[in-house]
C-alpha cells in the first residue's frame, strides 16, 4: 500500500524506456500491444489499475475484475481525478492522451496515493511511446498488405538464391567454429590472461549463435553462490535471476539444461540454455546462452563446444586467484564493468551520497590507429594512473570497455563531483609520452547521481553514459550532469534505430543510381549505387542522418550486405544490354573489417554471374586507419578476385599519400568540396590539378565528384580528368528511370548496308 510519505518516485532510465519500447514493438498485433502497455504501466507505477482507451472504448485494462461494471467509470476518468470502481473503491487516476486532439488515452490509477508530478511525466512518456508504436504498427500493416502480391512473384527466385546462400553459410559457420576453437586453444597454450581467454569464449560463442547474449557463470569456492565472470551485459540479458537459476541447474546435474521459463528480450521470446563447464572432475560453472525458443541441435552443440573450451582454460589456470582476475581489466589492472557494477550495488545499498562519472576519451582511436595497439594499451594504462591520482582512497575507478572508464565517488556533493570531473578533463588533456612521442587526447565526462530510490546500479551507470553522450555532442572535453529530459533525445535515437532496423527487414530501403560519365564523350561508363530510405512514418530520411545512425548501431554491416546483393543483381540485368557497364558501391569501415566481407562479395558475384572487374568498391580513409593491417589484408584479397578499389573523398585526409603507397587502390575520387571551389580559388584549383597529375604518375584513374555546371566540366576536361559525376551530368535515379537514361544515352548505331546485287 502507498502512503504520502513513501510514494515511489519512478525514474525511467534509458534501459527501462528501451525495454518498454522493445516489449511493445515485439508484437505485430495491436490488441497485444495495448494489453502489454496496460500491464507495463501498472507494473512501472506500482498502480492497482491501468487501461488504454481508444475511440471512446476500453480496449485493454489491468487490475479490473468486473470489466462490464468498470467500463463506464473508466471512460469518465479522462476528466476526473478520482472515481469509484466496483470491487476496488476510490481510485486516484491520471490519464495521458495518445496525441493532441485525440479521444485516446493511457490511464493509470492507485488506491491510496495520487500520482506525483514525476510519475505523471512517466505516464505521459509512456503514452507518447505507445502512440508512436501504434501509428507505426498500423502503417506497417497497410504497407505489408500492398507488398504481398509483389513478394509472391519474387518468392520462387528468392527461395532458390536463399537455398544457395544457406548452404554456403552452413559451410562458413562450421569453418568459423573451427577457427574460433583453434584461436582459443592457442591462447590457452600461450598462457594469455584468463580474462582474455574467457572473453574470447563468450564472444566467440555469441558470434556463432547469431550474436545472442552468452555469459559464463562460475560457482564461488568460498560461498554457496554463483557469479557471472565473462560476457556480462545487463542491457542484453533479460533476467539475471533466471540466468543464474539455469546455470545452477546445469552445475547441479552436470548435464545440458534448458530453462523451464521463456524470457522476453528485445529480439522476442527466447529460451535460456546452459551447458556445464568442467574443471578436472568437478563441474565449476556453466555457459549460458539466450537462444531461440525452437533452437535446434546445432546451436546446442555449438554451446557445448565452447563450454568445453572454457573448461580447458579454467583447468589450465589452476588457481582461484587466476579466476578472480577475470573481473579485472588486464591492460590497466582496474576493475572491469562486472566488478564495478557489483561494488556500485553494494554502495547504493548503504544509501549514501554517491555519484558516478562516465569518462570517454577523445581522439584515442586516432592515436591507437596511428601508433599501433601496443601504444594504445600503454596509453590506456597511463590514463588509468592519472585517473587514480585524481581520486580519494574511498573512490573507485574501472575500465568499462574500449576507451571508456567509470568512477564511483563516495559521499560527495554534486558540486564536488563536477569539480572532480573538470579536474580529470584537465589532467587528461596534458600530453602523454607514448612510444617516444607526445600523444594528445582529451575526455568527455557524464555525471549522474541517484534521483530515485528505485534507481539501480545499471540505471546510474546508464544515466552517466547518456550525459557523456550529450557532452560529446556539445563538443569535446566537457562535463555534463544528467537530467531526466536528456532521455527524450535518447528515446528519439532509439526510435530511429528501431525504424531503420524494421526498414531493413521489411524491404523499405532502396538503391538509386547516379551515372559515372566519360568526360570526353559524356557517355556513361558506370553507375554509383546510393542508398535511400522512405519511412512510412517519417517520410524521406536524408542519407546523412540514417547512415550515421547505422554506423553507430552496427546495422551498417547488414545494410551494406543488402546493398551489395541488390546492386550487383541490378548490374547483372543492365549488363545484358550494356556489357561494359560497371558498378561503384560505397563500403563502410565496419563492412571492410568484417571477416566475412570478402566471402560475401565472392558469393554475390558468383550467384549473379557478374565478373569481379565490373565492381568497384569505394573506401574512405576512415575505413583504412581503423585497423590498417586488417584493411590491407582485406583489400589485397579483393584485388586478387579482380575487384577494383577506389579511395573516396581523396584530399580531405591528413595522410592520403601514405595510403597510396600502402594500399593497392585503382581509383581516386576528388572530393566535391575542391570541385565546387576550384574556379573561385587558386588553392583548390591547384589541389585538383595535383591530384590528377599524381594519379597519372601512379597510373590511377581519377573521378571528379559533384560536377554542378558547365564551367566545372570544362575545367576538368582541360586538366585531363577522365571521369566524373554530379547533378550537371545526371542525378541519382531509381532503377527503372536509370535504365531509361542508359538507353537514351546510347550512341546511335550505324545503319546497315543494303545487300549487294547479284
Amino acid at each position: 500500500m502507498h502512503s504520502p510519505d513513501s510514494s515511489p518516485s519512478h525514474h525511467w532510465s534509458t534501459l527501462q524506456l528501451t525495454e518498454f519500447c522493445a516489449v511493445l514493438t515485439g508484437s505485430n498485433d495491436e490488441a497485444d500491444v495495448l494489453q502489454l502497455a496496460a500491464e507495463r504501466a501498472s507494473e512501472a507505477l506500482e498502480a492497482e489499475i491501468a487501461a488504454v482507451v481508444i475511440d471512446g472504448e476500453v480496449r485493454a485494462h489491468w487490475g479490473v475484475t468486473d470489466e462490464v461494471a468498470a467500463s463506464e467509470a473508466l471512460l469518465g476518468i479522462g476528466s476526473a481525478r478520482s472515481v469509484q470502481l466496483p470491487g476496488l473503491g476510490e481510485i486516484h487516476a491520471f490519464a495521458a492522451r495518445l496525441g493532441r486532439g485525440t479521444r485516446d488515452f493511457l490511464l493509470v490509477g492507485r488506491l491510496d496515493v495520487a500520482l506525483a508530478g514525476p510519475e505523471r511525466q512517466t505516464v505521459q512518456a509512456m503514452a507518447q511511446l505507445l502512440s508512436l508504436i501504434l501509428r507505426n504498427l498500423r502503417a506497417l500493416t497497410a504497407e505489408r498488405t500492398l507488398r504481398v502480391q509483389e513478394q509472391v512473384l519474387l518468392r520462387d527466385k528468392e527461395r532458390e538464391a536463399a537455398e544457395r546462400l544457406r548452404l554456403l553459410e552452413e559451410v562458413r559457420t562450421r569453418q568459423r567454429l573451427l577457427e574460433q576453437l583453434l584461436t582459443i586453444q592457442r591462447a590457452v597454450s600461450a598462457r594469455h590472461p584468463l580474462a582474455q581467454v574467457l572473453d574470447a569464449v563468450t564472444s566467440g560463442a555469441a558470434e556463432l549463435l547469431n550474436h545472442r547474449p552468452v555469459v559464463l557463470v562460475l560457482a564461488e569456492t568460498s560461498a554457496q553462490g554463483l557469479t557471472i565472470v565473462s560476457g556480462d551485459d545487463s542491457r542484453a540479458l533479460p533476467d539475471h535471476e533466471a540466468v543464474l537459476q539455469v546455470a545452477g541447474q546445469a552445475i547441479a546435474t552436470g548435464s545440458h539444461t534448458s530453462a523451464d521459463a521463456i524470457v522476453d528480450t528485445p529480439a522476442g521470446r527466447m529460451r535460456l540454455t546452459a551447458a556445464p563447464v568442467s574443471v578436472g572432475r568437478e563441474i565449476a560453472g556453466s555457459l549460458v546462452a539466450v537462444l531461440d525458443d525452437d533452437a535446434g541441435t546445432e546451436q546446442r552443440e555449438l554451446l557445448v563446444a565452447f563450454a568445453q573450451q572454457a573448461g580447458l582454460a579454467l583447468t589450465d589456470a589452476r588457481t582461484v586467484e587466476a579466476v578472480t582476475q577475470a573481473q579485472h581489466d588486464p591492460v590497466t589492472g582496474l576493475p572491469n564493468r562486472t566488478l564495478f557494477l557489483e561494488r556500485l550495488r553494494e554502495a547504493m545499498a548503504e544509501r549514501r551520497d554517491d555519484i558516478v562519472l562516465f569518462i570517454d576519451l577523445d581522439r584515442f582511436k586516432a592515436v591507437n590507429d596511428s601508433l599501433g595497439h601496443r601504444a594504445g594499451d600503454a596509453l590506456l594504462a597511463a590514463v588509468s594512473r592519472r585517473i587514480g591520482q585524481s581520486l580519494r582512497s574511498t573512490d573507485m575507478a574501472a575500465r568499462i570497455g574500449g576507451d571508456e572508464f567509470a568512477v564511483l565517488l563516495r559521499d560527495i556533493t554534486l558540486t564536488g563531483a563536477v569539480a572532480v570531473a573538470e579536474g580529470l578533463i584537465g589532467s587528461l588533456r596534458r600530453p602523454f609520452r607514448i612510444a617516444s612521442r607526445d600523444a594528445l587526447i582529451g575526455a568527455s565526462v557524464g555525471v549522474a547521481f541517484r534521483q530515485s530510490a528505485d534507481d539501480t546500479a545499471e540505471d546510474l551507470l546508464s544515466n552517466a553514459d547518456v550525459a557523456m553522450y550529450i557532452a560529446k555532442k556539445h563538443g569535446a572535453s566537457q562535463a555534463v550532469v544528467f537530467e531526466p529530459q536528456m532521455l527524450a533525445e535518447t528515446v528519439a535515437r532509439l526510435d530511429l534505430v528501431s525504424d531503420l532496423q524494421r526498414a531493413l527487414h521489411q524491404g523499405d530501403l532502396r538503391l538509386h543510381y547516379q551515372p559515372l560519365m566519360d568526360l570526353r564523350t559524356l557517355q556513361p561508363v558506370g553507375v554509383e549505387a546510393l542508398m535511400r530510405w522512405t519511412c512510412p512514418r517519417r517520410g524521406v530520411v536524408p542519407p546523412a542522418e540514417f547512415i550515421e545512425i547505422a554506423e553507430e548501431s552496427d546495422l551498417i554491416v547488414d545494410m551494406g550486405l543488402w546493398a551489395l546483393r541488390e546492386g550487383v543483381r541490378q548490374l547483372a540485368r543492365w549488363r545484358r544490354d550494356f556489357p561494359a557497364l560497371r558498378l561503384n558501391l560505397n563500403i563502410a569501415a565496419r563492412q571492410l573489417l568484417d571477416r566475412d566481407f570478402v566471402s560475401h562479395v565472392t558469393d554475390t558475384l558468383l550467384i549473379e554471374g557478374v565478373p569481379a572487374t565490373a565492381l568497384t568498391l569505394e573506401l574512405t580513409e576512415t575505413a583504412m586507419i581503423r585497423d590498417p593491417e586488417r584493411a590491407g589484408h582485406q583489400i589485397t584479397r579483393l584485388k586478387e578476385l579482380g575487384v577494383k578499389v577506389a579511395l573516396d573523398d581523396f584530399g580531405t585526409g591528413y595522410s592520403s599519400l601514405s595510403y597510396l603507397r600502402r594500399f593497392p587502390v585503382d581509383e581516386l575520387k576528388i572530393d566535391r568540396s575542391f570541385i565546387s571551389a576550384m574556379n573561385r580559388s587558386d588553392e583548390d584549383l591547384s589541389v585538383v590539378r595535383a591530384v590528377i597529375d599524381l594519379a597519372d604518375a601512379l597510373r590511377l584513374q581519377t573521378v571528379a565528384e559533384g560536377i554542378e555546371d558547365e564551367t566545372q566540366l570544362a575545367t576538368l576536361r582541360r586538366l585531363g580528368c577522365r571521369l566524373g559525376q554530379g547533378y550537371h551530368l545526371g542525378r541519382p535515379l531509381p532503377p527503372n528511370e536509370a535504365t531509361n537514361r542508359l538507353h537514351a544515352a546510347r550512341p546511335p548505331q550505324p545503319a546497315a548496308l543494303p545487300p549487294r546485287p547479284r
